[in-house]
């Protein structure tokens, strides 16, 4: 994320949150997990038909937000390969396999990709406001952390091939089941690896209080990104390991990373619609001579914000009509376009939020 650029010149760093600390703990964060706590008592009493219908609008939002993302900060000149080449070959694979009968390859590739890019987008997330405080404050940190990222994610992973190794989300897929005594490994070593990265974090914070200098700010670790940690193995240890004998259960899973995933488009839209009306309004008040504090914080004001969320509501909005249109068509042709524009979102997920990608 770049600065924003101040009437005189000087360089203003980026707000640590993404829209406040009480907003991005209930949605990008730790309070997320409160919803998704909510969700699974949702489908005990009740049932998943609300649930389901949820995770249809929201997938197909969420699906939306990352187009806006490519046409928004228009990737395709720089990125070509990336966002027309790639996804093009991915989806002639997906309906070369789906017009040859390979079902179940199909399943198995959409399981395995959805657990990666569910872990991925923790990952980057976290990444957000670690990157806040300036960088992971030592190598231990970081090792911690990552672990305390992956390690959840495949014992999640392997939960569930384990406790249910011929169907995913009621289709047939190809398991890897590693046994019951080396996914109960796993997952002990990713619930001690997590207590492991939390103890070092809380002891760290409080022996850089204790200095009480005004210096250590950058070398404490960012409450967002302990939150997006803690919520990341909630939600992959319920919505695996629950949705292994209730495949309703992968919905609290899926909607609770679609909401965080929408939240976190949304805001960092926002910031670079905000950062380009700075700057190009305050080379023109530099041009005119305007320099005073007053001019700034009004540069400060971001747009309407229903006149923005109009703007970024409309691929989302395309999205899902034209999933809803092809649901009522019915057409067996379209049927691999659903599957491949999934793992379209995939790969573009894992490329348009790169450090590479914000510097072109």
């Amino acid at each position: 994320m770049q600065p924003l650029v101040g009437i005189d010149g000087s360089l203003h760093d980026p707000p640590l949150w993404l829209f406040s600390r009480r907003a991005d703990f209930w949605f990008a964060c730790g309070g997320a997990t409160i919803g998704l706590l909510g969700a699974i008592l949702l489908i005990l009493l009740r049932g998943d038909r609300e649930l389901d219908a949820i995770d249809f609008v929201l997938s197909e939002f969420h699906l939306g937000a990352t187009y806006d993302a490519i046409i928004r900060r228009r990737l395709w000149r720089q990125r070509r390969a990336d966002v027309l080449l790639v996804p093009l070959v991915i989806l002639a694979l997906t309906y070369v396999l789906s017009m040859g009968g390979h079902s179940v390859l199909i399943t198995s590739i959409a399981m395995y990709a959805a657990v990666w890019h569910r872990g991925r987008q923790s990952f980057g997330v976290a990444r957000f406001y670690q990157r806040g405080m300036g960088r992971p404050v030592s190598w231990v940190h970081d090792i911690l952390f990552r672990g305390a990222i992956y390690l959840p994610m495949l014992a999640a992973m392997f939960a569930y091939t384990h406790l249910a190794p011929t169907k995913y989300d009621g289709d047939p897929y190809l398991a890897l089941n590693i046994g019951a005594a080396m996914t109960a490994a796993v997952g002990l070593t990713a619930a001690l690896w997590l207590i492991a990265y939390l103890a070092w974090t809380f002891w760290h914070d409080r022996a850089m209080r204790q200095i009480n200098t005004s210096q250590n700010n950058g070398t404490l670790v960012h409450p967002g990104e302990w939150w997006v940690v803690l919520a990341h193995t909630v939600a992959f240890g319920s919505g695996y390991a629950l949705g292994a004998s209730n495949a309703s259960f992968l919905l609290v899973l899926a909607v609770h990373h679609e909401v965080q995933y929408l939240y976190f488009t949304y805001a960092m839209a926002r910031r670079s619609a905000l950062f380009h009306e700075v700057t190009e309004t305050g080379i023109d008040l530099v041009m005119k001579n305007i320099d005073s504090k007053a001019s700034y914080n009004a540069l400060r004001v971001p747009r309407p914000e229903l006149k923005f969320a109009a703007s970024f509501l409309l691929w989302p909005v395309i999205g899902f009509v034209g999933a809803t249109v092809g649901s009522w068509l019915g057409l067996k042709w379209l049927a691999p376009l659903g599957m491949g524009g999934l793992f379209c979102h995939y790969w573009l997920d894992g490329r348009i939020w790169t450090r590479r990608s914000f510097q072109n």
